[in-house]
């Protein structure tokens, strides 16, 4: 008996054995528990709350760094997701917001939301309400109106919901709003950068590729002032 075999089969009384008789916090060769195997495999909550209970560590990493939680996200584990936290699984990341659940779990919004107390992390899920008032803004045919609706935006919500839809295409300044707007959050910041392709323009105008628009001129002034801000937020 290994926790391989165990961990596909949805035997509860194969798994009270197997805590009697194997190390519940073995590694495999890719640094898995068998907290970890469970969840890969989508065996039964009750099979989770046995591990558990018998000393399964909540907040082991295997070799791509992820934890039992983040498992539990990759692998849509609900419930077991709500048992983890439940037990005291941490939700923070000493390397961040981006290391955290939370983030791996933002392409499903409702499974983010279980994690909204991570530290950093923003509501995704918006009402019907909110999301109007975001395309009103991203659908304003005038730039300076848009910018306007923008710097007068209180809600960190509306604000990282109106980066993740705006057409960057459509020129830097309602993103200067954004980045000027006291509520933004890090998150929303570091999405601007990623979404923004920020390196590229720090590079811009560097050596030899002179930023020939005025457009351009912005766009690099955004991302030299994300990245100071994030720089000064990491330390």
């Amino acid at each position: 008996m290994n926790w391989k075999e165990v961990s596909k089969i949805e035997d509860l009384s194969l798994v009270q054995k197997a805590v009697t008789e194997l190390d519940v916090n073995e590694r495999d060769e890719r640094g898995r528990t068998p907290l970890m195997l469970f969840l890969t495999n989508r065996m039964p909550v009750q099979a989770i709350e046995i591990l558990i209970e018998h000393g399964a560590d909540l907040e082991a990493q295997d070799k791509l760094g992820d934890t039992p939680l983040k498992k539990a996200v990759k692998f849509n584990q609900i419930e077991a997701l709500l048992k983890l936290i439940e037990a005291g699984a941490k939700l923070d990341s000493p390397l961040g917001i981006l290391a955290t659940a939370w983030n791996e779990a933002r392409k499903d919004k409702k499974i983010a939301d279980l994690l909204l107390e991570t530290k950093g992390a923003v509501r995704l899920s918006l009402t019907l309400e909110e999301q109007r008032f975001v395309d009103e803004v991203l659908y304003e045919e005038s730039q300076c109106k848009m910018c306007d609706k923008i710097e007068r935006i209180n809600s960190p919500e509306l604000l990282h919901a109106i980066v993740n839809e705006y057409n960057w295409d459509d020129g830097p300044e309602p993103m200067l709003s954004v980045f000027q707007n006291p509520v933004t959050l890090k998150i929303t910041l570091l999405d601007m950068y990623e979404l923004l392709d920020g390196d590229y323009w720090l590079d811009r105008g560097n050596s030899g590729d002179p930023l020939s628009t005025e457009e351009e001129k912005r766009f690099k002034e955004l991302a030299v002032a994300l990245n100071e801000r994030l720089e000064r937020a990491h330390s």
